[in-house]
């Protein structure tokens, strides 16, 4: 069997490159030489430990790269396309694929079920999940569709026009991709919160109304100042935890609308009698799917290639793949500065 490098959690705060065997694509798969990977607030989950750390296959979802195999039966792409990757797969015959709402897939899996993810120089990914990038689009902006998607599902979430006020909570990459998203569609006026200056710049560079500094500033205070006490029409809740959720809770106007895009792995202590009294409308944002006529993948590929967004404006640190154990450490300690670490195969 042919070899390839891929990096492989060892313990709760620890990843490191292993030596693997590369495989041939399944039938229903393909192979994409991987150029560049993002590390994602789900893989860092994944690094403390919160969430599952796979021992055997390399993680990894934030990928662009150029097919170089395709299994029996894929016909979507074909070796020496540059494809971006969607972190599940879908079967296109459940209830829910034939109604549109593919995220909710009965047979969803991960896109690299049982194979290596994006943190290898070869990931092996369901066809259903790839999508063909224009040649003008970088490989850095291509392992940055994936996070703007998510961002793109949460503001068709929200259904959010020209007349909305948008408050982000979170000042991390799928909060700055809400933001950019929110701006693009041209919501009226948009709030985020931070908690380091590197969240800050990054906001303000992507045209934010109000930066709310969260050590600093209570939030509620500064939402009632612009609103005359009537209190978001949108909020995007994109950190997780129970006092995020009732911030939500106590910016969000009266039959406004909150959107739930964090991961959240605990049970939460919530305020839900304002759900009672101001009647809001909560939902969640399942990664993307299909809203409205396109899939948001398609949505954030034309953002990026338009250039009404530009999302590189996020990334902080590049790493070479041989670096991924400091990567991930730069990643996973905010004091680093870090928002967005790429690696670059």
């Amino acid at each position: 069997m042919t070899q390839m490098q891929a990096a492989l959690f060892r313990a709760i705060g620890n990843i490191e490159i292993a030596t693997v065997e590369r495989t041939p694509p399944p039938a229903g798969y393909a192979v994409v030489q991987v150029k560049q990977a993002g590390i994602c607030g789900s893989d860092l989950h994944s690094y403390f430990g919160n969430w599952n750390q796979s021992h055997t296959f390399a993680h990894g979802h934030e990928t662009c790269g150029v097919v170089t195999a395709v299994g029996e039966g894929v016909t979507n792409v074909q070796p020496g396309d540059r494809v971006v990757i969607e972190c599940f797969s879908h079967c296109g015959e459940c209830l829910y694929c034939r109604a549109g709402h593919y995220n909710h897939c009965l047979q969803r899996k991960g896109v690299s079920h049982e194979q290596h993810g994006g943190f290898a120089e070869y990931t092996t990914a369901h066809a259903s999940g790839l999508f063909k990038i224009p040649d003008t689009m970088s490989d850095e902006e291509g392992a940055l569709v994936e996070p703007l998607a998510v961002g793109v599902r949460a503001l068709a979430q929200a259904q959010a026009t020209h007349q909305d006020r948008v408050l982000v909570i979170g000042g991390g990459t799928i909060g700055l991709m809400c933001l950019a998203v929110a701006k693009a569609i041209g919501v009226k006026e948009t709030i985020i919160t931070v908690k380091y200056e590197q969240q800050a710049q990054m906001a303000r560079d992507l045209g934010a109304d109000h930066i709310v500094d969260v050590r600093t500033t209570d939030v509620k205070a500064v939402v009632d100042e612009l609103t005359d006490k009537l209190g978001m029409d949108v909020v995007v809740e994109t950190v997780g935890g129970a006092a995020n959720f009732n911030e939500a809770l106590n910016t969000i106007r009266k039959r406004g609308r909150i959107v739930l895009v964090a991961g959240y792995h605990k049970p939460l202590e919530v305020d839900l009698a304002r759900l009672v009294w101001w009647e809001p409308v909560v939902t969640g944002s399942n990664c993307y799917g299909i809203s409205g006529l396109q899939t948001d993948f398609a949505v954030a590929i034309d953002l990026i290639a338009s250039g009404k967004v530009d999302v590189t404006r996020i990334v902080t640190h590049h790493f070479p793949f041989a670096a991924v154990t400091e990567a991930f450490r730069v990643a996973a300690d905010k004091h680093t500065g870090s928002v967005k670490v790429h690696l670059q195969m």
